[in-house]
């Protein structure tokens, strides 16, 4: 039997860095004195931070002429880029970041482009070729709104589903079908939203991490749930046993963490895929559920790989290798 595939069927960005003295007020005109271009989105992220952890990952997106060096950039990474279409007349999307100088805040343009102009016809292409009941699918919401019927043709088609529903828009609960979700990845400000949305509650008082588990875990009963919690780590519900972890962060010196969140889902979702495969007889991958044990690995593994990426500058290239989070791993001693 072959190797689970993984998929992320997402966004792919060119970022474009605009360091300033201050974000420019309206009608103002100021000189930048740094400029640079990345390779970005979370999709194409998430994808690199899969490769790098030994995952046989393919990405599936869409992008302009002008984003053809990003899609060489993830394949020299690893990344599969066989069904990454080109679009002849429409532009990659784009983020315009200014960053001050002074304080380091950031304003930030975005630009859908390509993103938001895959089809479903497109899709169900993608997903007739290659993918089936023992291969999982990561998404993002950064493709539109064709990103809830894409969820629904994987789940058609058997794949586990991994959904990091980042960033969470105002009507997501009626674009995705979180029935269909597996595994749901989440900050604790998404997860507050997303209880704010399902629960029609709109008070801003504090809401504890264990009260947003039980809620969702309680609406939606088949979901494993992790809520990240940047420097105070992480809560998640490991579904089959009802069972909550609780786990603090990777401590290392904070320099960027603009692609610690990709990374994380990344290495979650291939350490789980590679404990499914070590485990196997003769089940198919789909039959064969995570014990409580490989759910903490990935959870760790997880963890210190994001802390070892926000000890480093950028997003896509600040992703650690899998030799240098299993040397970290060792010292995540809890």
């Amino acid at each position: 039997m072959e190797e689970p595939k993984v998929l992320t069927f997402g966004s792919i960005n060119i970022d474009e860095f605009f360091e300033v003295p201050h974000i420019v007020s309206s009608g103002e005109t100021i000189t930048s004195s740094k400029y640079c271009q990345r390779a970005g989105g979370k999709g194409a992220n998430q994808s690199v931070a899969l490769a790098k952890a030994g995952a046989l990952i393919w990405h599936a997106g869409k992008i302009g002429r002008d984003g053809e060096w990003i899609k060489k950039y993830m394949n020299n990474h690893g990344v599969r880029v066989d069904h990454i279409i080109i679009s002849e007349d429409q532009p990659t999307g784009r983020a315009f970041i200014q960053v001050s100088q002074k304080t380091r805040d950031n304003s930030i343009v975005l630009l859908p482009g390509t993103n938001h102009m895959i089809s479903l016809d497109e899709a169900r292409k993608i997903l007739s070729q290659e993918f089936g009941v023992n291969d999982w699918v990561i998404m993002q919401n950064e493709i539109g709104q064709i990103g809830g019927e894409i969820l629904k043709l994987c789940k058609e088609k058997g794949l586990t589903t991994v959904f990091n529903p980042s960033p969470l828009s105002e009507n997501i609960i009626n674009v995705f079908s979180f029935n269909l979700v597996d595994y749901l990845i989440v900050n604790k400000l998404e997860a507050v939203q997303l209880y704010k949305q399902i629960s029609g509650f709109s008070s801003d008082e504090d809401i504890s991490i264990q009260d947003l588990l039980t809620f969702i875990s309680i609406k939606f009963k088949h979901i494993g749930i992790i809520v990240t919690l940047g420097s105070e780590g992480l809560y998640a519900w490991y579904r089959p046993e009802q069972k909550v972890f609780n786990l603090p962060a990777f401590k290392t010196k904070v320099l960027d963490t603009t692609g610690a969140g990709d990374t994380f889902t990344g290495y979650f979702v291939s350490s789980i895929v590679r404990s499914l495969k070590q485990r196997r007889t003769n089940n198919s991958f789909s039959t064969i559920l995570p014990t409580a044990e490989d759910f903490l690995d990935a959870l760790k593994e997880a963890t210190v790989a994001s802390g070892l990426a926000v000890s480093q500058l950028g997003a896509m290239e600040s992703i650690p290798s899998f030799n240098d989070v299993q040397k970290s791993k060792i010292m995540f001693d809890i």
